[in-house]
């Protein structure tokens, strides 16, 4: 008869055991359908358009006029609604800055009236510089960068028709900095060198610098969603 096994030969078979099914049970839990966080392959599909992460303020909530002594009135800001499709433009990087440029305007000054509501008096966006590249089937832009005092000189892309779309066939991303001052019953305020990146394709994303932007650079990604947000869906 083979003698017990002593309790320091149990635990040491034990030690042994666990990195292995450690390993392995992460492995187990990994759910493959999960996009990588870091990501820059952007899937529309896994994409909810039901909903979308953007300010919208009630209109009912925003309607009022200041009267002043001598009988002028200063009325507070109108909320504005956001672009539902790319404009028209000579370029497939031009129509999807333009749009970005359109949507920014629309996401601040929403997200104003939805912080201070009535009391909003004025509002300025001023785009001082910017760049947009296509993005490539393989996830990366394709060095054809336009920037703000450039010519966007590329050819519309197109679809089985022949028609021009209205983005490249996996996106492009467009980086604006700009300076935003408003002005609300409490004071003015301006924030220099802000930064937003957009993927406009058939999903729209953003997402902002957190510090004070010098260029008009693709940091942070949009396309990894540990930096963005759903805005909007144009599929």
């Amino acid at each position: 008869m083979r003698p017990p096994r002593s309790r320091r030969s149990l635990l040491a078979t034990v030690a042994a055991i666990v990195p292995f099914t450690a390993g392995c049970s992460e492995a187990w839990f990994d759910d493959p359908e999960t996009p990588a966080e870091t990501s820059t392959t952007v899937t529309p599909e896994s994409y909810d358009c039901t909903d979308l992460s953007r300010p919208a303020p009630r209109p009912e909530a925003t309607s009022s006029a200041s009267t002043f002594e001598d009988g002028s009135a200063e009325q507070s800001l109108e909320p504005l609604e956001y672009p539902s499709t790319l404009p028209d433009a000579e370029t497939t990087t031009g129509a999807a800055t333009q749009y970005a440029i359109e949507f920014e305007q629309a996401y601040r000054q929403n997200a104003l009236l939805v912080e201070y509501g009535d009391q909003t008096r004025t509002f300025d966006l001023s785009v001082t510089d910017r760049q947009s590249s296509p993005v490539g089937a393989d996830g990366e832009t394709n060095g054809n960068v336009t920037e703000a005092n450039a010519a966007e000189t590329e050819e519309p892309a197109t679809n089985e028709t022949g028609s021009a779309t209205g983005s490249g066939s996996n996106g492009t991303l467009v980086s604006l900095v700009y300076n935003l001052t408003t002005e609300t019953t409490d004071g003015n305020n301006t924030k220099w060198g802000v930064r937003a990146v957009y993927y406009v394709g058939e999903v729209v994303l953003r997402a902002v610098y957190d510090g004070i932007a010098n260029d008009p650079t693709f940091d942070p990604d949009p396309r990894e969603r540990a930096h963005s947000e759903l805005v909007a869906c144009l599929r």
